[in-house]
């Protein structure tokens, strides 16, 4: 056996016995781990994509607080504005399985969501701890915390979607929060478009009375 002696056949025929064992035994557990990973991920996933939809349709819900109880009239004044809806709240910690099976790039973007909801906090508390702020301009804070929950909402829904498509689900259960926040996106950008327009408008009046007056 290509010469060697008969202390180094043995030695290499009780290594083989020891190594081929422990070899299959390694490729069985890489095998199994492999498998036990896919499962793991697709359990996991399943349940981001029904936390993912309940977070878009809470964005929504505060997405459309205008302020005020709609079922009544619209206050006269926006110093009568309070916000009606609760903040949007992320919670992983009820998605159970393995997390470490997940990619690293979608526990990123998970794991951001909680820190986008903490920017929207400072923003907003940014524009009321201005000394300027008062009463008269919280139809500006209701709309711009609309609009940041309405980003954020619509983030979230690609990312819900990205979870869908991986896992090539097609159903959506009936349920379709993202067209909500695109009905909100629209009517936030009429409100603004309508601003723009009537303070073009105060614009052109007061130069308009300046021109008359040197006259």
């Amino acid at each position: 056996m290509f010469n060697l002696s008969p202390g180094m056949q043995g030695f290499l025929g009780g290594a083989a016995a020891v190594g081929i064992p422990l070899f299959f035994n390694l490729v069985k557990e890489i095998v199994f781990d492999r498998r036990k990973s896919k499962t793991e991920r697709t359990y996991i996933s399943v349940q981001l994509v029904f936390l993912l939809d309940k977070f878009v349709s809470e964005c929504a819900e505060a997405s459309w607080d205008r302020g005020f109880d709609e079922t009544f009239q619209e206050p006269e004044s926006p110093e009568y504005l309070k916000t009606q809806v609760a903040p949007p709240t992320f919670d992983m910690s009820t998605v159970k399985g393995e997390h470490k099976y997940l990619e690293p790039t979608l526990i990123y973007r998970l794991q951001s969501i909680d820190i986008d909801l903490l920017k929207i906090k400072n923003k907003l508390r940014e524009m009321t701890d201005n000394p300027n702020f008062g009463p008269m301009f919280m139809g500006d804070y209701i709309l711009l915390r609309r609009e940041l929950y309405m980003d954020l909402g619509l983030n979230v829904a690609q990312l819900s979607e990205n979870v869908r498509d991986e896992l090539r689900i097609d159903a959506d259960h009936g349920w379709k929060p993202k067209e909500i926040l695109l009905k909100s996106k629209a009517d936030i950008t009429r409100i603004k478009s309508r601003a723009a327009f009537n303070k073009m408008v105060r614009k052109a009046e007061r130069k308009m009375r300046s021109t008359q007056q040197t006259f």
